[in-house]
């Protein structure tokens, strides 16, 4: 299996790329940079997401796309980082389309998960309010995909509150449109455990045309 993996070097993007190549798939990894090592099966792309033509030269041919495209937050206000979430995944839609390549999962925040029965995490009391313009960009992104604005064979898979780096365990749950937490209310997962989600998901199919979570 080929894949094309956007946002190859961030924190979420790495651990997928890294995960992808252990289990031997072939990876393109696609980066605003070029600070990734070569190693056998990986190929690498410098390239601008929000560049139609560029994402369907680059992904045609690949068996599927992995999207954990990030403006760098801490680069850019909320509104900006709004503006190039919509963009780039705007972009990021039409050039897969393009490309003839069906398969892709697009890796979004936590925000459009329900929190309590009714109320989404982005409208909740407890999330920081200068998050809100970007994380709301982000769930319309979802309810695009929801509404069946792209033919494609889509997944979306929302983080939950915390996602940092940590143990490579393989033990962790999986929900749908509900934020998860533990015993103790803590909702998190390590990078690595999440990659392998993500790695799970595409190799099985079972959230086609629908969202997930993944926690402990």
């Amino acid at each position: 299996m080929s894949i094309v993996v956007f946002g190859a070097s961030g924190n979420i993007g790495s651990n997928i790329r890294k995960e992808a190549l252990s289990r031997g798939r072939r990876v393109t990894a696609v980066t605003r940079s070029t600070d990734i090592e070569p190693e056998e099966g990986l190929t690498l792309h410098k390239a601008d997401i929000a560049d139609v033509g560029e994402v369907a030269k680059i992904v045609a041919g690949h068996d599927a796309v992995i999207s954990a495209y990030s403006p760098g937050l801490r680069r850019h206000s909320a509104e900006d980082a709004a503006e190039l979430i919509r963009d780039a995944h705007a972009s990021l839609l039409a050039g897969v389309k393009q490309a003839g390549v069906r398969r892709i999962i697009i890796v979004g925040g936590v925000g459009s998960l329900e929190a309590s029965p009714g109320v989404d995490v982005v409208d909740s009391d407890f999330y920081p309010a200068e998050h809100k313009a970007h994380t709301l960009r982000n769930r319309e992104i979802l309810r695009s995909l929801k509404r069946g604005e792209h033919d494609l064979d889509w997944t979306y898979v929302s983080p939950p509150l915390s996602i940092k780096a940590g143990e490579r365990t393989g033990t962790f749950r999986l929900g749908e449109d509900r934020l998860l937490r533990n015993e103790a209310g803590e909702s998190s997962i390590s990078e690595a455990d999440f990659a392998i989600a993500i790695l799970d998901e595409l190799e099985k199919g079972q959230f086609i045309g629908r969202r997930f979570t993944a926690a402990y």
